[in-house]
This record gives structure tokens, C-alpha cells and sequence, in this order.
């Protein structure tokens, strides 16, 4: 479970429209033999006591993984990317008294336990500030800790019709976390070539 006196909330982001896989919903599309956002959910529950689940369709899929806990865009914020799930995310951290919400994306059914433990570690030293996945050179803006502080930000950044991720990851000053082993954690499934 995560350590010390700051209180995070995870999130599984699975509300994309999977264009890249002909439609699906890949957070449901089998990955050894499970549903690949049932591998990500096991992750974030083996370091987070609450997960929530971002999901706009398979609802009741997703509700029996995550019961209670899965939430749908808001109004007004359908069909925006991982951005709007993180900020209805961020709403509900906020609602619970939390501090901050560990995200991580559907298609990544590799993540480890260990790899989030380094985010939390890493967050925890700077807990006002967001922390976010760095392997090998590139930055995994979706594999992150976002502080609840950043609600405001965000809604500014939607309201702009902009939905870039790393964009609005530099935009609040992310501090990239070392993950020098995760190159096969955070690697993202999102072709049908990639699940062979």
C-alpha cells in the first residue's frame, strides 16, 4: 500500500474510443489471458487502496473489477482524450480528501507494482508537484501522479480545446521519474500487432 502521510487515489484511464484497434475498447481485449485493464487494476491495487476506473462503455464490465468506482466523463467533457478522464478523476481524489491521483492507461497490461512504487516514492519528496514515468529517454506522461491541485489548470487547459497530454504535463512543471528498467512496463498495447 502507499506509505507515508500523503493520501493518493489510483485511476485506470480505459475511456478511449481505440481507434488504433479497429474500435475496440482495449482495455477489455485479452492480454494472457485476461482483460488488459485487469492486469492494470491488479498494479494499482497492490500499491493503492482505492482505484478508480475511467471508462465510458463495457460499464459493467469495468464495474466488476472496480465496483463503485467506475466513472464516466462528465458533461461537456465526452470524447476529449485522457485529459477529461483525468480531471473527472481528480474530481472524484478530491471528493475523497485526497491528495493526488496515480494514473496509469488500459493499454499498458506489463505495468508493475515496482515501477508505480518508484512514482509514489519520487512524488512523496515533492508532493505539491506532478511526477511522471521517464524510460530510456522518453516521458510517460499517462503513467503519473497528478496532485489535486491541479483541477484548476487542467479545466483551463480542456477549456482551450487543448488535449495534448504532455503538453499539459510540461505546462505544470511534471518532474520526470527515472524508471531505468520499465522499458517492457510501460510499453503501450495499442495495435493488434502488439498483442502477438
Amino acid at each position: 500500500m502507499s506509505e507515508g502521510p500523503f493520501s493518493l487515489i489510483g485511476l485506470l484511464l480505459a475511456g478511449g474510443q481505440g481507434t488504433r484497434m479497429g474500435g475496440q475498447d482495449k482495455g477489455m481485449i485479452h492480454w494472457q489471458g485476461k482483460p488488459m485493464a485487469a492486469w492494470v487494476y491488479d498494479a494499482l491495487s497492490a500499491v493503492i487502496l482505492q482505484v478508480f476506473i475511467s471508462a465510458n462503455r463495457s460499464l459493467p464490465d469495468y464495474e466488476k473489477l472496480a465496483p463503485d468506482c467506475v466513472l464516466q466523463d462528465l458533461p461537456g467533457l465526452e470524447g476529449q482524450g485522457p485529459l477529461a478522464g483525468l480531471l473527472t478523476g481528480l474530481y472524484a481524489a478530491a471528493r475523497q480528501g485526497a491528495d493526488a491521483l496515480l494514473v496509469c492507461p488500459c493499454d499498458t497490461p506489463d505495468i508493475t507494482p515496482e515501477t508505480l512504487r518508484l512514482l509514489i516514492s519520487a512524488w512523496q519528496t515533492q508532493p505539491d508537484r506532478p511526477a511522471i514515468a521517464e524510460c530510456e529517454g522518453r516521458l510517460h506522461p499517462l503513467h503519473g501522479i497528478y496532485p489535486v491541485s491541479l483541477i484548476k489548470p487542467l479545466e483551463t487547459w480542456l477549456a482551450s480545446d487543448n488535449r495534448r497530454v504532455m503538453g499539459f504535463a510540461r505546462s505544470v512543471s511534471a518532474t520526470p521519474v527515472p524508471c531505468p528498467d520499465a522499458s517492457e512496463a510501460l510499453r503501450n498495447r495499442n495495435r493488434p500487432e502488439d498483442l502477438v
